[in-house]
This record gives C-alpha cells, structure tokens and sequence, in this order.
C-alpha cells in the first residue's frame, strides 16, 4: 500500500511538472509571438527569403487541427452556448483568426493529452488505474486552458488601464494643438504600443466606417470591461448631447485618472503585507500536506481509499475554495 502512495505521488509531481512545463511553453510563445508582432514592420520579410519556419509550419498544422475540431463541434448547440463565454477573452487576439469555439478544441486537446500521459503512467506501471482519480485529471486538464486564458486576460487588461492614461494625456494635447477627434486618435495608435495601439485602431476603423464616436468608445468600453474607459465614453456621450469644449472635459479626465492612479498606488502600498499573507496561506496547505506525507506516507490514507475519506476531501476543497472568496471579497477595494 505504502509502494502505491508513493506512485500517486510520483504522479501527481510528475503531472505538476508536466502541467507547468507546458504552460511555460505557451506563456513563452505567447510573449515571442507578441515580440514579433511589435518588430515585424521594421524587420525584411523572412518568408520571402527562407520560406516559412519549423516553428510557423508547426504552429500552421496545429491552427488546421483546432480548426477542423472546432468544425465538428460547432454542430453541438450545448457547446456552442458554452463557447459564447470566451468571446470576452477574442479582445487579446490582435490577428482575428481565433474563434470562441477554438478555445473549447483547445480544452479537449489539453484534457486528451493529460489523460494520454495518465494511461502511460498506468501501462509503464508507475501507478495504478483509478477511476475517481482519472475523472479528477481529466477535470483538471480540461479547465487548465482557463487559467490560462485568464491570466493573459487580466494581464492585457492592467496593461491597457496602464496605458489608458498616456492615451488620454495624448489625446488631450491633440485637442489643444487643433486636432478632431479622429486626429486624436490616429496620433495614439501611432504613438503607443499595445495592446492600446490595437484597441485604438480598432476605434479609428469604427469610425472611418461612420459609427458615431460615442457608440466607437462604447464598444471599445465592453471589448476591455475597465471604469477609466466608461468614464471616457460617459463624458464623450454627454459631451455629444449638451455641447461643450472638449479641450476642457479631456482635462477634467485626465486629472481623474492621475488621482485614481495616486489612490491605487496608494492602496497598493497599504494592502502589500495583506496580499503577501494571503498568498503564503493559499500555499501553507499544501506545503504542509507534502512535509506529512514525506514523513508519513500512510497519513492520508483514509482520505484516499474510504468513502468517508472522499467526502471529508470534498468539504475541504470547498472550505479552501470558501476561504479564497470570503479572503478576496475582504480585501476588494472598490474602485474609485
């Protein structure tokens, strides 16, 4: 029984590996895709001269794979509602190719894959087939790309509120030196990088289309989901409506948003010890589950082989994930 522990757990630490291994890879493709991105106008066309790359064509079969999945499984009514959920995550995706039901083939990908490596563990005789933990894998793997998504989400996000002021300030001075509006903000998609370039040009193709400015930041206010953009797409539709100097509401905006960043700072500075003990605790758990199995691999056992055990597992993780909310609901600051 003890030889079986110890498998689970060289399991368990070779999937965490694997898991992180594999969420390095797509975070460092990622910032090299944006990297060439950011220098593909100033550098001389490679494909012209060498033909594609290794890594274009392999990145071009596995786009054709996820595609002709999404195909199959956009016939599912079920998984095309799940689907519509991602459609806030396509405001990262500077080419456009990428649609809500890749992600959806992108999570089953994942989960096959992981479970691949499960039954290779199995037939290798690393450890032995478990059908409550093979579900839990399976589970895991195919809610892994969330994290993910999530994470580059919420990073773009913070980037563009950080980025959201020079537009602001940029675009204020434009006003001041006689500039429209649409001068404004073709000097901001010039002037800055992304991803407020993007979301910049994407405002200046609405309006060259005609959509009025105040339906162009409207729409730019739902893409990014952030206060400083509503404030600006409040202050331009009452500005639309009553008349007034624009030079005058952009300096009204751009001192708000140099004292919301003053309090944020100002939070931030407040809340570091707050945040740094939460995270320890999120990590204490387990941190002092690993220590007792090393010292004691049959500690755990009635929490893994009984029924009364894998009931006690699931009130924990509800309590755990019980004390993530409870612990973020306190320390959310309201923004200002």
């Amino acid at each position: 029984m003890t030889s079986s522990i110890n498998n689970q757990l060289l399991f368990a630490l070779m999937l965490g590996v694997i898991v992180v291994i594999l969420v390095f890879i797509i975070y460092r493709f990622y910032l090299s895709v944006s990297i060439e991105k950011r220098f593909r106008p100033f550098l001389i066309d490679g494909d012209e001269i060498v033909g594609l790359s290794y890594t274009d064509v392999f990145i071009s079969n596995i786009n054709k794979i996820i595609k002709k999945i999404s195909s199959f499984l956009g016939k599912s009514r079920f998984l095309t509602k799940y689907a519509n959920h991602f459609i806030k995550y396509l405001a990262f995706d500077e080419s456009h190719t990428i649609e809500p039901m890749d992600y959806i083939s992108l999570k089953f990908i994942v989960m096959l894959f992981i479970d691949f490596l499960y039954f290779i563990s199995i037939i290798f005789r690393i450890i032995s087939f478990n059908f409550y933990n093979f579900i839990i894998i399976s589970i895991v793997g195919f809610f892994l790309i969330d994290f993910f998504v999530l994470f580059i989400y919420t990073r773009r996000q913070n980037l563009t509120s950080e980025q959201l002021l020079e537009a602001v300030v940029i675009m204020n001075s434009a006003f001041k030196s006689g500039k429209n509006i649409l001068g404004a903000i073709e000097i901001v998609k010039t002037e800055l990088p992304n991803p407020i370039k993007s979301e910049f040009n994407i405002i200046y193709q609405d309006l060259k289309y005609g959509i009025s400015v105040e339906a162009a930041f409207e729409r730019f206010y739902k893409r990014i989901n952030l206060e400083e953009a509503k404030l600006i797409t409040s202050s331009l539709a009452l500005l639309n409506k009553t008349g007034g100097n624009i030079v005058s509401v952009f300096n009204m905006i751009e001192n708000n948003f140099y004292d919301r960043l003053k309090i944020k700072n100002e939070l931030n500075a407040l809340l570091a010890t707050s945040k740094l003990l939460y995270y320890v605790l999120l990590i204490v758990p387990f941190v002092l589950v690993f220590l007792i199995v090393m010292l004691n691999p049959e500690f755990f056992k009635p929490l893994i082989y009984t029924k009364a055990g894998y009931v006690i597992d699931a009130i924990l993780v509800v309590q755990y994930f019980l004390y993530i909310f409870i612990i973020k609901r306190v320390m959310k600051v309201d923004e200002v």
